[in-house]
């Protein structure tokens, strides 16, 4: 496999590792725009078994090494920049103007280390995946862009993917 096939396997892992400590599951692993569907089993007490809850959210996955991602090394930067495909920042666009129609889609920059022997470390007591993982939604009202080729987008480092990630947006669906 490639280093960029690699890194988005590992970007994958990382995030359906923290939904899974969660109790939160991956339910698709197609590519057509999205690279998960995120959704939630709830114990049903009068069937005495875990059951789907309506509710899903979509993860469009980018994985990118850190020399990519201005101001995530800068303590001084509230946020990082991050260059976005135009293709894919009009999909993010569309979905957030449908108006809760659909479920919400959520771009998620895992950044990983620039040498790749620190992606990832294993030795019997844990596993550890190196970076970080943002998130980003496009702001309400946005258009898509006219630019043929990337957007540059602004992500508060206050969106840092972490354990509560998933909760908080499962608690703003309605």
């Amino acid at each position: 496999m490639t280093d960029n096939i690699i890194m988005e396997e590992i970007s994958k892992t990382y995030l359906e590792t923290i939904a899974n400590g969660k109790g939160y599951f991956n339910s698709v692993a197609r590519d057509y725009g999205t690279d998960m569907t995120i959704r939630r089993a709830n114990y049903c007490s009068t069937k005495k078994r875990y059951l789907t809850i309506g509710k899903s959210v979509d993860l469009q996955i980018k994985a990118v090494s850190e020399k990519y991602v201005e101001g995530i090394n800068d303590p001084t930067s509230t946020t990082i920049k991050y260059v976005l495909e135009a293709k894919n920042y009009n999909d993010l666009v569309t979905r957030a103007n449908e108006g809760g129609i659909c479920m919400p889609l959520y771009l998620c920059v895992v950044v990983l280390p620039d040498d790749k022997i620190n992606w990832y470390s294993l030795n019997t007591n844990e596993l550890i995946i190196r970076k970080c993982a943002f998130w980003y939604q496009v702001p309400d009202g946005a258009s898509e862009t006219t630019n043929s080729t990337s957007v540059t987008i602004h992500i508060p480092k206050s969106n840092v993917i972490s354990e509560s990630f998933y909760d908080d947006i499962f608690n703003t669906l309605s």
